[in-house]
């Protein structure tokens, strides 16, 4: 297993992408000013240390449904993960407000006390990895094509990441566990190596890039293409991706990839009644061309939602369909909100990773105050073609996750988790046994 395989969940939540074109991650710099900031000029230069720290403690009772010793030779019980990412980043500015920008992190990760529910070090015992995660440059415009706009033309190369849309395609090119440690945390995200062109006018941006991932293990994918996107306004957006790819994976080598997506409020774009212009659609499809005499794959989603914004706790109420089907290959994708893309904290995080499955998710978010948000969310997963999968019954499992948010400063957040998944017919005959899995996770999150 590897981020080929089984991407790393983001080390913070990030807020839900606002829109479909997620540019290169802004530097700590924009925005609110980051306190290890240690020089800075009149004209918007600057240089500052960056700081990361997680750590997460995990429990669980009654993994892979009971069958962990009898699947995996160990029982799962507990562990700890932990990261450390120290880092250093910048920006010159010069005539025509145009700039060079630049972030260089090491991360430290470890895995220790126990192993992990994806049994990444099981013959590894505590592990401790050191490396570096970004290192990257870029140059962005200003004002040089004053017609264009600001910032026309973004150019940036080296080791980051490469996101469309809500990661749902790409998110993530590196990989976690085994001997990089932190499986859950992910600390390793970067590509190898990633050269992006970001072109923004008007209301369409569109990229051209080419990557090359960071897998653990000795065969590589790279892939080279564009994405365009169209907003409309800024709750009605469409854009789509195309790439071809070259791996040392034979099911991968020669793949192209066609990517649709979109979003909309369609009574706030329509000036419907004020009553209906919360309510939110998006969807997005993926398919997958492969080379002569091997199957395509394809996987897509729809969603509604609707957030009573003037009641008390502020509830959001979210359905969502998903489907993969058994030759998707679910590539580089990553996580930007809970549920989205590791569809519950049991099964998306350790089990089935968006590939032959087809999921219904029913959640709840409310925020009892300014500082705290709670989630409650319901997946009912079934596999999309249970032969595939070895069983007779496409019913999977049924799972719950609560999770609970509290930002206790603008640096610091703190998350607690608890998960409950139980075996539908599927389950039980793929590990052949019956209990219900349970899982707790207490995480802290530093960031400056």
């Amino acid at each position: 297993m590897d981020q080929d395989h089984i991407p790393p969940r983001t080390t913070a939540l990030a807020a839900l992408l606002a829109a479909l074109a997620w540019p290169a991650a802004p530097l700590a710099g924009e925005g609110d000013t980051n306190p290890l900031r240690f020089y800075q000029d009149t004209r918007g230069s600057y240089l500052q240390a960056t700081l990361g720290v997680d750590y997460a403690y995990f429990s669980q009772d009654n993994a892979w449904y009971g069958a962990d010793r009898a699947k995996f030779g160990t029982d799962i019980d507990s562990w700890s993960e932990s990261l450390i990412r120290p880092g250093l980043e910048g920006q010159v500015v010069l005539a025509n407000s145009q700039s060079i920008y630049g972030r260089i992190d090491v991360v430290q990760a470890n895995t220790f006390g126990g192993i992990d529910a994806s049994f990444t070090n099981a013959e590894l015992g505590d592990v401790s990895w050191l490396g570096i995660d970004k290192a990257y440059l870029g140059w962005r415009s200003g004002t040089l094509f004053s017609s264009l706009g600001t910032d026309f033309l973004d150019l940036s190369f080296g080791r980051q990441i490469y996101t469309t849309g809500t990661a749902f395609l790409f998110g993530s090119e590196g990989g976690a566990g085994f001997r990089r440690a932190a499986y859950y945390l992910g600390g390793r995200r970067s590509a190898d190596y990633a050269a992006i062109a970001r072109i923004k006018i008007g209301p369409w941006s569109g990229d051209l890039f080419y990557f090359e991932n960071n897998s653990l293990f000795p065969y590589n994918t790279s892939a080279g293409g564009a994405t365009v996107e169209y907003a409309f306004t800024p709750t009605a957006t469409l854009g789509g991706t195309m790439a071809a790819l070259e791996s040392d994976v034979p099911s991968r080598d020669g793949m192209h990839l066609f990517d649709l997506r979109g979003s909309v409020k369609p009574f706030e774009l329509g000036q419907g009644p004020a009553a209906l212009q919360p309510l939110t659609f998006a969807a997005e499809f993926v398919r997958e061309d492969r080379e002569d005499g091997m199957d395509d794959g394809s996987g897509w989603y729809a969603s509604v939602s609707y957030q009573f914004a003037q009641l008390p706790w502020k509830p959001e109420l979210t359905y969502r369909y998903a489907s993969f089907d058994e030759d998707y290959d679910v590539l580089f994708y990553s996580a930007v909100d809970w549920g989205s893309w590791f569809q519950g904290e049991i099964t998306g995080e350790y089990d089935l990773f968006n590939e032959n499955l087809d999921s219904h998710m029913l959640r709840l978010k409310l925020q009892p105050a300014e500082p705290l948000t709670v989630n409650l969310i319901h997946y009912a997963f079934s596999l999309h073609d249970a032969q595939a999968m070895g069983v007779t019954s496409d019913d999977y499992v049924d799972e719950w996750n609560l999770i609970v948010d509290w930002t206790a400063t603008p640096h610091l957040t703190l998350s607690l988790v608890g998960a409950y998944a139980l075996p539908d017919d599927g389950a039980k005959q793929r590990f052949g046994d019956d209990e219900n899995w349970t899982a707790g996770m207490v995480m802290a999150t530093v960031r400056y």
